[in-house]
Parts: C-alpha cells; structure tokens; sequence
C-alpha cells in the first residue's frame, strides 16, 4: 500500500473512532452559523445564576452548544477533538459522551449555584475540562495504556489549551468546576469498573 493509502486509512480509523467528538462539532458549527457571534445565544440558551432563571434548567446543557465568537469556537473544537484523540481509544466512543454531557450540565449547575449575577455562560469549555481531567485519572491508574509522546499534535493542543483557556474570571471558574466534575466522575467510573471501557489499539 502506498504512503497515500496508508495515510487515508490512518484517518479513517482516527474519524471513526472519534465520531462522538466529530459529531459534536459539526453540531456546534451548525448552531454557530445559526447564531453568528449574535446576543441570542447566550441570551436563549446561557447559563446563568438560579435567581435568573426562571425555571429554564434546559440552559445547563444548551450553553454546551454555543459560542460568543468564532475564536472561541474554533479553540473548544480543536481542543474536543485533541482530548478525545487521546481519550476515546480508552474509554470508547459512548464515555466519552456521557462525560462530556455529564460533566458539562454539572459545571454548569454549579456555576449557577455560586453566581448572583446575571452573566451568561456559553461554550463546550466545561465538558472539553471534564474530558481533560478524567485523561489525567485514567492516565494515572493505567499509565501503560498511555504512552503516547508529549510532542504529539493532539496532546500540544490540549496542554496548550489547558493553560491559555481562562480568559476571564467566567471561563476559570467553569473550567475549575468540569475539571472537578471529571476528576470525581473519572474516578467513580475507574473505582466501579465502568473504566477502562477499550484499551488504546481498540478500533473504536
């Protein structure tokens, strides 16, 4: 087979393994170009603090959708997509959702609980933390399922993002709770069994 061949079939394994990360993104890009950097994202659909909500805890998972601007777009789906690179192979295709969505509404509930103003958070940020986290506990469990190298494309994104992120007070305190959403999901799904779900040369 050629080095075009072998190159092809590489992403097709990489994209059929990440088809939950991939398919996410594709629904935030959609979501974006219906609300192109407009207030009535996070004004329709943001998270905020339980004195303004009305009742609307739908927010706590659509805020996970949406995005102020295309920098912030593009930096959460690079991000989702670098973590899942690393992750998904562990943990299959299926926990990967669960954490992301799990994790994300938990931060978001959090940020609700502790916020007394009316600010809105939007951004998949919270779960992509959560994803991080939970790579760091499984990581630490089952060091010789991980042995990819630190100049790795994929892991350069996400320690990069991992540090340029907290671009405001919202975003750190967000960030802080899905990464404390991970670790302690992580962990529960490692100490029941629920984790490792694949090993890293599964094809899904």
């Amino acid at each position: 087979m050629t080095n075009h061949g072998n190159r092809a079939e590489k992403v097709i394994k990489w994209a059929n393994r990440n088809i939950t990360a991939i398919g996410l993104v594709l629904l935030f890009i959609l979501i974006y170009i219906a609300y192109p950097g407009t207030e009535n994202a996070y004004l329709l659909f943001g998270a905020t603090g339980m004195s303004y909500l009305n009742g609307e805890y739908y927010r706590f998972i659509t805020c996970l959708f949406c995005h102020y601007s295309l920098r912030h777009l593009v930096g959460n789906c690079l991000a989702l997509l670098s973590v899942s690179s690393l992750l998904t192979p562990f943990s299959g295709r299926g926990k990967t959702l669960f954490l992301f969505l799990s994790c994300g509404i938990l931060s978001e509930t959090a940020y609700a609980v502790v916020t007394s103003d009316l600010i809105y958070d939007i951004g998949a940020s919270s779960g992509v933390f959560a994803l991080i986290a939970c790579l760091l506990v499984c990581y630490l469990r089952f060091p010789d399922q991980f042995r990819f190298k630190w100049y790795r494309p994929d892991f350069v994104i996400v320690a990069v993002y991992f540090v340029f992120a907290n671009s405001s007070v919202t975003a750190f305190l967000v960030h802080c709770f899905g990464f404390i959403a991970g670790i302690l999901i992580g962990t529960g799904m490692v100490l029941t069994g629920w984790l490792p779900g694949h090993t890293s040369d599964s094809p899904d």
